[in-house]
């Protein structure tokens, strides 16, 4: 390269990401790598090594930081939701003036609790994680998924999670596909508790055999069932989707519902009300460019 200057700059945002010296990116002999996460909870895994999903984790866990260390004034204490989700449930304000999604969202934001829609990560990432970030619980989302009762279904998923305890500092939980069907504790307790905070109860609202594999079956049945409880009918349909692992079918269902979109745009929308972009260093604000793209960086946050 024929440019130190610009070489040098590239060096320090390595050194930074990575978190290791600059003599260490500037060696020739080293081989860069990203940390490691040995005790990460790797969840509904489907033929990926720890090794691959590394670099993806190692990502989000530094997005989620730069977020941590850039929250607006005053910052809350980090406060748990219930471990029951019915309880969580019932701790929700605006269910009933607000999308499911925004509920939640909003909650756990109150709670200290920031949800990082991460969308741009290595690949191979992952749906979700949960993890402890500066003393901090976090959610991060690692998918592309726009409909509001999915992300809400992996939001409520990954806080069971949080709840129980499941993830450290050292040891995030990371669920790698949602569509896995795993016999795991872990797992199905993090399923139950989701199913309760949205649904309500310890069951969903049953559906005939038909909606297996017919969408507009699954549509009309969720819609019914919706008018019947009060419960959103994105959340009955993807809470479905999750223990029958038909996906597909869910999404068209919620598709022909005028359920499909909305989410992305809501995340960032909290993103931008709880964390402070133009405050933070720069080094923080290009990690969040991935929540926020569009954000510019300013001219003295160089100086930063």
């Amino acid at each position: 390269m024929n440019e130190p200057e610009l070489l040098a700059e590239i060096e320090i945002r390595i050194g930074r990401f990575l978190a290791v010296p600059l003599s260490t990116v500037s060696d020739p002999e080293t081989t860069l790598e990203p940390l490691g996460y040995p005790e990460a909870r790797l969840r509904c895994v489907r033929d990926i090594g720890r090794d691959r999903l590394a670099p993806a984790i190692h990502a989000a866990m530094r997005i989620a930081g730069a977020v941590v260390r850039n929250l607006k004034q005053p910052v809350p204490a980090p406060a748990c939701p219930p471990s029951d989700g019915l309880a969580w449930r019932k701790d929700i304000r605006g269910f009933d003036g607000s999308s499911v999604l925004d509920a939640i969202v909003e909650d756990l934001w109150t709670r200290g609790i920031p949800v990082v829609p991460a969308h741009v990560l290595p690949t191979p990432g992952f749906q979700g994680l949960a993890a402890v970030v500066e003393d901090r619980p976090v959610v991060v989302l690692g998918h592309r998924h726009d409909e509001p009762g999915r992300v809400a279904f992996r939001i409520a998923h990954e806080a069971g999670h949080i709840a129980r305890g499941d993830c450290t500092a050292e040891a995030p939980v990371v669920d790698e596909d949602e569509e896995i069907l795993q016999d795991d504790e872990m797992e199905e307790l993090a399923d139950q508790y989701a199913i309760r905070a949205l649904v309500g109860e310890a069951a969903i609202p049953e559906l005939g055999p038909k909606a297996l594999g017919n969408f507009r079956d699954l549509a009309t049945q969720a819609a019914v069932a919706a008018r019947e409880t009060g419960v959103d009918a994105g959340s009955i349909i993807f809470s479905w989707a999750r223990t029958t692992g038909d996906y597909a079918t869910a999404t068209r269902a919620t598709k022909a519902l005028y359920l499909a979109t909305g989410a992305t745009r809501s995340l960032r929308q909290y993103f931008h009300r709880f964390v402070d972009v133009e405050g933070a260093s720069l080094s923080d604000r290009e990690l969040m460019r991935v929540i926020a793209p569009g954000s510019p960086l300013s001219a003295d946050a160089s100086s930063r």
